[in-house]
């Protein structure tokens, strides 16, 4: 079956290119990074609850739940580089949470826990880096490891309709045009938006082998037996909300906060998180 070598998520990756590593290297994950830290306030209470982080990487959002409550976490991913610096990491916090988390390489295809065995299973910045077929494999794994009254917490970025097409079409070339005639104006130096061929990363290209749209992730959902508002934050292409100006960027050239849910997330989402439970 198809799959991205592990090997390309090297130490390097994790501590050069992969969204928060400052904060990482700074706190060892104690701060998330702005883009992190809105996502976590989408997942729903964790406390007292048993919790599986698949994908856990270097490990922040699994040190976030044990010390937002969480009775018990594990944390697995696939690279031996991401469990090393996770479990390096963990030497960094207190005795009480060092006991909640535990951090093992694991496939997500194959998750070797008993049926029912996590009441909450975050998946965040995972699906983009599965093949078509990998993910149902996966929903399938944690349906069944999943309790009945549970819920999986998902993120995916970016929307591969809003790098390939609104961005391209839309975005760009409003920025563009707007911070053009502003600067013009006002003789300032406002910021345009990246050009879209230096939204992806050498990483992205090699890594995200299945960025997702809307309807792709409502399909798997469906396939694998979940539902869930699928809704989107646009924290990472956002303009920090300082001034009006700011806030009428955002909503011209974003949509925002109209592209937070249906429709319009459709096309200006440019990520897409989710609460999912069994049907």
């Amino acid at each position: 079956m198809r799959r991205v070598n592990p090997k390309h998520y090297s130490e390097e990756y994790y501590l050069t290119d992969a969204s928060g590593y400052d904060e990482f290297k700074i706190s060892w994950g104690k701060i998330l990074e702005p883009r992190l830290s809105r996502i976590a306030k989408e997942i729903p209470s964790v406390y007292g609850r048993k919790v599986l982080d698949i994908g856990c990487g270097r490990g922040e959002l699994a040190f976030w739940s044990a010390r937002n409550g969480a009775k018990e976490v594990v944390g697995i991913d696939y690279s031996r580089n991401a469990i090393k610096l996770a479990n390096e990491a963990k030497k960094h916090y207190s005795r009480a949470v060092q006991k909640k988390v535990t951090f093992k390489i694991g496939d997500a295809k194959n998750l070797r826990f008993k049926n029912n065995g996590f009441e909450v299973v975050i998946l965040t910045e995972v699906l983009e880096h599965l093949y078509p077929e990998e993910q149902l494999i996966v929903f399938q794994q944690i349906r069944r490891i999943l309790t009945d009254g549970g819920f999986v917490f998902i993120h995916a970025a970016p929307s591969k309709w809003f790098n390939d097409f609104t961005y391209r079409f839309w975005c760009y070339p409003l920025s563009t045009i707007i911070v053009g005639v502003n600067n013009l104006m006002t003789n300032g130096d406002y910021g345009n938006l990246d050009k879209p061929l230096k939204i992806r990363t050498r990483y992205h290209k090699i890594m995200h082998v299945n960025e997702p749209n809307y309807f792709s992730l409502k399909r798997i959902f469906k396939e694998s037996g979940f539902e869930g508002k699928i809704r989107s934050t646009n924290i990472t292409i956002n303009k920090p909300e300082i001034t009006w100006k700011d806030k009428l960027f955002n909503f011209l050239v974003f949509l925002y906060p109209l592209s937070k849910n249906v429709p319009f997330n459709i096309l200006w989402g440019n990520d897409y998180f989710a609460v999912l439970r069994k049907k």
